[in-house]
């Protein structure tokens, strides 16, 4: 698979990238901002990150641009930067939520996220013979460190929260946050309690994935929870960017359990606005933002699609399936901090405990995503079976096909990462969940049986029939 991606670019460090194509980038870039124009550049704690930072910078250097270099920081706070600053651009060297082995990029020109026109655009540059240097130098070549700006901004929004009464325990999972988010909370929240687990910054993440999205990634952090009595335990991803929290029984709240909490702490905050939400989500969400008198928005997965929907309605919070929350104040950008604090504050506020919070949730009953292997010079061919066996039923195209059936719905889309369909399903209940997929696996015999297969391991059904 390519390491360009729909709106970034990942691949695995020791053989799919190279400093070479990280400088290819840096001048691709700069020459998009123009010469002097301000571009700030940060990355991750992963080995593999300095040398092609430093190659990243050497290419923007090259196109001579005004560069800020912010170092090892959360992609948050390097995205805070830019907007403080000003800046034409950023562009950060991390690999997310990926295994320690893989890195990639992710940048911003103006105030929108890459399309995968500008992805594609960017290969092409990179792709091209290497240009003469250019003898103007960059005017400007500086650090900056933005912690103090960015921690009075968040004690400006929350300063009049009241203390949780129990700690918080953080999961930092030896990523960016490691070392900075209990020190930054408890600067917010002076009168309230953190502690933390996976605190000491390792770029090999110790072996483990740092993916807060992952239920069994959260296994220790709501063992900590349990033992420390704590009011809620709070996730974090690789460079920050995604969030999950655990309630105060140690329970891993859903991707709609939190986002359904989160949008009650807005109350009526939301009347007449507009929420954007990855259509992934139970359409539990989108009434939910109905009854608060918000106009739900759908949108495709992926940060960067939810993050321009944000920008071009205006919207004021946006929730992506994976973790990744949207705010207005951040130019429809997300920040796995800010939704932390949101939730701190929202509990403290409410008085209500996280599990009390959770039991009010609608219950759901969707699956995960089930990938099931294909070939490529397949995937086209059936999603066209798929639209053509359901074309009774009401369809929508925003990412791959979604068949709206009367008792749920049904999501098909082609991997971004591997050559493979996902699906996803919702109904109204259990048995009605287990009839769709069924009914969608006899429709589609070359995959069928894959298809059920992966449904079964998903709900547990092969492990109890053993």
């Amino acid at each position: 698979m390519s390491v360009y991606k729909a709106c970034n670019i990942r691949g695995i460090a020791a053989s799919e990238l190279s400093a070479e194509l990280y400088c290819r980038w840096g001048l691709a870039l700069g020459r998009q901002v123009g010469p002097a124009a301000k571009f700030v550049v940060g990355g991750d704690v992963r080995p593999s990150t300095p040398a092609f930072l430093d190659a990243l910078i050497k290419g923007l250097c090259q196109a001579g641009v005004d560069l800020v270099d912010l170092g090892t920081l959360p992609t948050p706070m390097i995205y805070y930067a830019k907007r403080r600053l000003k800046a034409a651009g950023c562009a950060i060297v991390t690999g997310s939520h990926s295994p320690a082995e893989l890195n990639g990029l992710k940048w911003m020109i103006g105030d929108r996220p890459p399309s995968p026109q500008d992805v594609r655009g960017l290969r092409r540059a990179a792709e091209q013979p290497r240009p003469k240097r250019n003898s103007r130098r960059a005017t400007k070549l500086r650090g900056l460190d933005v912690t103090f700006d960015y921690v009075a901004w968040l004690q400006e929004t929350w300063v009049e929260a009241p203390p949780l009464p129990r700690p918080v325990v953080l999961d930092a999972k030896q990523g960016v946050w490691a070392r900075r988010a209990r020190r930054y909370l408890q600067a917010v929240f002076p009168h309230s309690i953190f502690s933390a687990i996976h605190d000491e910054p390792d770029g090999s993440f110790a072996g483990r994935v740092p993916d807060c999205s992952q239920a069994e990634s959260l296994e220790e952090l709501s063992q900590a929870v349990y033992q420390q009595r704590a009011a809620l335990g709070i996730a974090f991803d690789g460079d920050g960017d995604r969030v999950a929290f655990v309630d105060d029984d140690g329970n891993p709240l859903t991707a709609e359990e939190a986002t359904w909490v989160l949008l009650q702490s807005f109350a009526g905050e939301l009347e007449g606005e507009r929420f954007v939400y990855d259509l992934k989500f139970s359409d539990r969400v989108a009434e939910a933002a109905r009854r608060l008198g918000a106009e739900p928005l759908a949108e495709r997965s992926g940060p960067a699609f939810l993050r321009k929907r944000m920008l071009a309605a205006r919207a004021r919070f946006g929730a992506e399936v994976s973790g990744h929350y949207f705010f207005r104040e951040l130019d429809g950008g997300d920040d796995g901090l800010m939704a932390a604090c949101r939730m701190i504050a929202y509990l403290a506020r409410s008085g209500k405990s996280l599990g009390r919070l959770r039991g009010e949730c609608p219950e759901v009953f969707v699956t995960p995503d089930l990938r099931v292997g294909v070939k490529a010079r397949q995937l086209q061919a059936v999603l066209r079976q798929v639209r053509a066996r359901f074309a009774k039923y009401p369809q929508t195209g925003i990412d791959g096909v979604r068949v709206e059936f009367p008792d749920g719905w049904a999501l098909v889309h082609g991997s971004g990462s591997e050559p493979a369909l996902t699906f996803r399903f919702e109904a109204a209940d259990g048995p009605g969940l287990s009839n769709l997929v069924w009914r969608f696996a006899r429709s589609l015999p070359e995959i069928g049986d894959a298809l059920w297969a992966r449904y079964e391991e998903a709900i547990g059904l092969a492990e109890e029939e053993c």
